[in-house]
Order: structure tokens, then sequence, then C-alpha cells
């Protein structure tokens, strides 16, 4: 705490505004959920009784239960979904950080 300095307001900054990349923040979301659909459909297989799947799987259409086809449609759909919602976080940033920024 020795070091420590206190500004009254921050040091100017000839930074551009903050830029997230659209295509890799879709990208990431959309990995993100896939994994998270296949950890819960994998807890649903393993452990049934706990029901801890019943809550994440109902925002997917289709899926009737633990075969492969809705194993694909889950997949196809947490893509989808999970590229769609991060290239729209990322546009929508990068949006208002250019006029607030």
């Amino acid at each position: 705490m020795a070091n420590a300095t206190l500004r009254s307001q921050p040091a100017a900054s000839s930074a551009t505004p903050t830029h997230i990349s659209v295509p890799v923040l879709g990208a990431t979301l959309a990995v993100f959920v896939t994994v998270s659909l296949l950890l819960c459909m994998l807890l649903g297989f393993a452990a049934p009784e706990w029901g801890l799947h019943r809550p994440w799987l109902q925002f997917y259409l289709g899926l009737t239960g633990f075969d492969l086809r809705s194993l694909a449609l889950g997949i196809l759909q947490s893509v989808i979904f999970g590229g769609y919602a991060g290239a729209l976080i990322a546009a929508i940033f990068n949006v208002i950080s250019r006029r607030l920024g």
C-alpha cells in the first residue's frame, strides 16, 4: 500500500475504444453452450433420478431423451443459438462502445 496513488480522475488514455471480435465471441459462446449441453446430458444419463438435467433441457426444441437424434439436435441448436447470442452481444457491445466510449 505504500506505493499506491489515489487519483481523482483516470489518467488520459490515447487508446482506441474497446472492440470485441464478433466471430470470436460467437464461436466462444457456441462452444460453451455445446459443452454445457453435453455435460448436462451426461449427468442426466449417469444419474437420471436426480432430475438436474430437466431444467436445462427444457429450452431445447424436439429433444426426446438420451438418443443420438436428441444429441445431434441439441448440439445443432447449441451451436446456432450460442453463436447467434455471442455475435449479437459482440455487435451490440461494439456499437455502444463506439458511441459512448
